[in-house]
């Protein structure tokens, strides 16, 4: 029986080892900088045990998320054809929330393999750059990209028929 893993599990593992290996250390020293440092410090006004310990925690845990969640933004904007290493600058840089929220609302579109070569395309690239593979059929009539669904050509009224596939982008209408 084969399991099948959840879009979440699948998103993690994008995540490289050294941000993952980098949480855990951030966690570890969190927890010691709070337990060994912090009480010694001549503050007398620390919380009673159970919410300095949970205190200590939740910070723990806060830092390994950020890490995590930057290590996620780096390798996700690689993937994605983006600038990574000028994408995670800017995270570390704005401040925590407003800087995660930019990148998920600016962040481009997956790129998906040409059918043909292989190269990365973009989801709106009606013709591969690397071999010129037309990625959406055209119309016959004006040359301009179309859904395979289309009854007629949106753009001049000419009836679709069988939509052409060329190899290479289409001749420019003659007026």
């Amino acid at each position: 029986m084969t399991e099948r893993k959840s879009r979440l599990q699948q998103e993690l593992r994008i995540i490289p080892l050294g941000w993952t290996v980098a949480a855990a250390i951030g966690i570890v020293v969190v927890e010691a900088v709070w337990e060994f440092v912090v009480p010694h410090l001549g503050h007398n006004d620390l919380p009673p045990a159970p919410w300095y310990n949970l205190l200590g925690a939740l910070g723990a845990l806060f830092l390994a998320a950020t890490i995590l969640l930057t290590g996620y933004i780096y390798a996700d904007a690689k993937r994605r054809g983006m600038n990574a290493v000028l994408w995670t600058v800017l995270v570390l840089l704005i401040p925590k929330p407003i800087g995660f929220i930019a990148y998920f609302l600016l962040r481009t579109p997956m790129l998906a393999p040409c059918p043909k070569c292989g190269a990365p395309v973009g989801a709106d690239f009606t013709f591969c750059p690397k071999c010129g593979c037309a990625l959406m059929p055209s119309c016959a009539g004006c040359g301009r990209a179309i859904r395979r669904d289309y009854v007629c050509c949106p753009y001049c009224g000419k009836p679709v028929g069988a939509a052409v596939s060329p190899s290479r982008p289409p001749d420019p209408p003659t007026a």
